[in-house]
């Protein structure tokens, strides 16, 4: 789903969300957006694509003279609204702490007569799952350069006090020029945000992208899950294949469990044993065998870059 660029100016509302009005505030008949519609100080000019709770769409800030994307809440899916109106609130907080130039810009928060809606800058791109299922395993030079950007996206992630929890190629943005953007912090956790009546172990994450940990517990992971989901999305760009395949999410996440990926390089003639090794340390089950911080693993990655040079 592409999400995308107002690249100037500061944000409309306050950086932190406000509470607004309740769920049960909005109109229970509101129709699905429409190209067209205003929203706000915004005119929804396209429609880029349609989640189990959100539409997306490309915009126009009528304030600043430019493009923006919004994500607006389906009513028609959604059958929890206070639950829905909770997450997209929370997400906008999140992302509003991370400023990074690899990482989706936050712009605003606001609330419609229709629907809540978030929005955040255009960003021109295709998500870099839709370029692997059009045209498989990307070369290694490529794989490196797009895995280096998002190290760096996510330690801006990290520093701000955010695990992303859902890393994976339909959350990465690819511009024409290769230069990269990290989207969608639907799922994201900020321990400085995070409610305290935790009831139990949470599920929450892409099954194909899941760190072992997550797959036990997704409230308690820390940065080092999502170095193991880019090292599976990284897996994948090498190779054209996911590492753990399986027939349904329980087989997958028993294979995240217990199973030893096959090396890329015995997937890939010709891929450099130093590229398929720097994955496979993003493999590790075990979250203390991984690169341990951002600056690690870029440092790693730096080492493979130069030595392909």
């Amino acid at each position: 789903m592409t999400e995308g660029a107002a690249t100037s100016g500061d944000t409309h509302s306050h950086p932190y969300p406000q509470r607004g009005p309740s769920a049960e505030a909005f109109s229970q008949s509101a129709p699905p957006p429409e190209v067209g519609t205003t929203v706000g100080p915004f005119t929804l000019t396209e429609k880029l694509g349609e989640g189990v709770s959100c539409h997306v769409f490309r915009g126009w800030d009528k304030t600043r003279s430019a493009p923006v994307a919004l994500k607006i809440l389906n009513w028609a899916n959604v059958y929890d609204r206070p639950a829905a109106m909770k997450q997209l609130r929370m997400e906008s907080a999140t992302l509003a702490r991370v400023k990074h130039p690899k990482v989706i810009r936050f712009i605003d928060f606001g609330f419609d007569p229709r629907w809540p809606y978030l929005v955040t800058e255009f960003f021109e791109g295709r998500p870099l799952g839709e370029l692997l299922r059009a045209g498989g395993a990307l070369p290694p030079e490529w794989c490196l350069f797009l895995i280096a950007q998002m190290a760096d996206a996510l330690g801006a992630v990290w520093q701000a006090g955010v695990v992303h929890r859902d890393i994976k190629p339909d959350n990465i943005l690819i511009g024409p020029n290769g230069n990269a953007k990290l989207i969608d912090f639907g799922l994201a956790k900020a321990d400085v945000l995070a409610a305290r009546d935790r009831t139990g172990p949470e599920l929450a994450g892409t099954a194909a992208y899941l760190a072992p940990e997550q797959a036990k517990d997704a409230s308690t992971v820390d940065h080092r899950a999502d170095i193991y989901s880019l090292g599976v999305t990284l897996y994948e760009a090498l190779t054209g294949r996911l590492p753990f395949e399986g027939r349904n999410r329980v087989q997958v996440i028993f294979q995240h469990l217990n199973a030893v990926p096959v090396p890329p390089a015995e997937r890939v003639e010709g891929l450099p044993p130093l590229v398929s090794d720097l994955c496979l340390w993003m493999l590790a089950k075990s979250a203390d065998d991984r690169p341990q911080n951002y600056q690690e693993l870029r440092q790693a990655l730096d080492t493979v870059i130069g030595v392909r040079r």
